[in-house]
């Protein structure tokens, strides 16, 4: 193994290089010039590399200076950022959490609010999930939720919370032309939501049912998709939960029923969560699975036989 030079060592040159003079790092840490100076030439003698040469009356660093101290830089602010979050009570620290648009406004803002009433002193950040899903947040969130099992299959997942079945199935208005004879789906209108086109490949492989439609549209988000199938614009695939109000009005018709997902909603660390989640991370966690489940379904569901290719 490498053997790394002195911490003390790095820790001046870290100083050296964020405040530019030998003078003002020795402020910075509270050390005499010449303790930093001695500290300086020791990483240069352990290295065997030129770091730094004298410029006036102070140092100036080397093209290979430069290059070793963004690296000591980034090692350090690791520390420190680790070190701080450490240190940070977990009491006191916020629960990031990655959802979509559209489940956010009709199912999980509801239900933060219910867990407001019991751990009022816990903040609850919601980061909307684009198109990408959470692959464009960063820093990452503490939790993920997961429900679309027609779009992406179930994993193995150790650190997953499970909070009821996920029934997904063809929806739309019943004034939109359609047609269904237990075994086909025929309607004028497909909409889909841009990125996601393979639910539909999926619900007909997994049901055993055939979809037909004369033209096909399509928006970025679930939000638009929804929407346009309740105004009669087309048929969209929805998950049950997230469109139950528009289909007790009326306003949505599921004429070839849903898929049904034995836990298919579940709640998860992030990757770089897992096993280390905060105390107020736990703690969420915990009360999603006592409090938060979906209903168990009274309508007769197909269940599906298997996961999304």
């Amino acid at each position: 193994m490498e053997q790394l030079p002195p911490l003390a060592s790095l820790i001046a040159f870290d100083a050296l290089y964020r405040t530019g003079s030998v003078t003002a790092a020795a402020r910075l840490l509270g050390r005499t010039h010449s303790a930093v100076s001695k500290q300086l030439h020791h990483l240069q003698d352990h290295a065997g590399v030129e770091l730094f040469r004298k410029q006036g009356t102070g140092l100036e660093l080397t093209a290979d200076g430069k290059t070793f101290a963004r690296t000591v830089i980034r090692s350090f602010d690791d520390l420190r950022s680790g070190y701080g979050a450490l240190k940070r009570p977990s009491r006191d620290a916020p629960v990031s959490i990655a959802v979509s648009a559209t489940f956010a406004r009709v199912w999980f803002i509801p239900t933060v609010s219910r867990f407001n009433v019991d751990w009022p002193e816990i903040d609850i950040v919601i980061r909307l999930a684009g198109p990408m899903g959470s692959r464009e947040l960063d820093p990452p969130p503490d939790l993920l939720m997961s429900w679309d099992r027609l779009l992406s299959p179930m994993r193995e997942d150790p650190f997953a919370v499970p909070l009821g079945d996920v029934e997904m199935g063809p929806v739309l208005g019943p004034a939109h032309r359609h047609s269904w004879d237990g075994a086909t789906l025929d309607c004028a209108t497909r909409i889909d939501r841009r990125g996601a086109e393979i639910v539909w490949d999926n619900w007909q492989r997994l049901s055993g049912h055939r979809f037909r439609a004369d033209r096909v549209t399509g928006y970025d988000h679930s939000y638009l998709v929804f929407e346009a199938a309740r105004m009669g614009m087309g048929a969209a695939i929805a998950p049950r939960f997230l469109v139950e109000d528009e289909l007790a009005s009326g306003a949505l018709v599921a004429p070839a029923g849903f898929l049904t997902f034995r836990d298919g909603f579940y709640v998860r660390p992030h990757e770089t969560r897992e096993g280390r989640l905060s105390r107020n991370a736990r703690i969420f966690l915990e009360w999603l699975r006592d409090n938060a489940r979906l209903p168990a379904s009274r309508r007769v569901s197909a269940p599906a036989t298997g996961d999304p290719a």
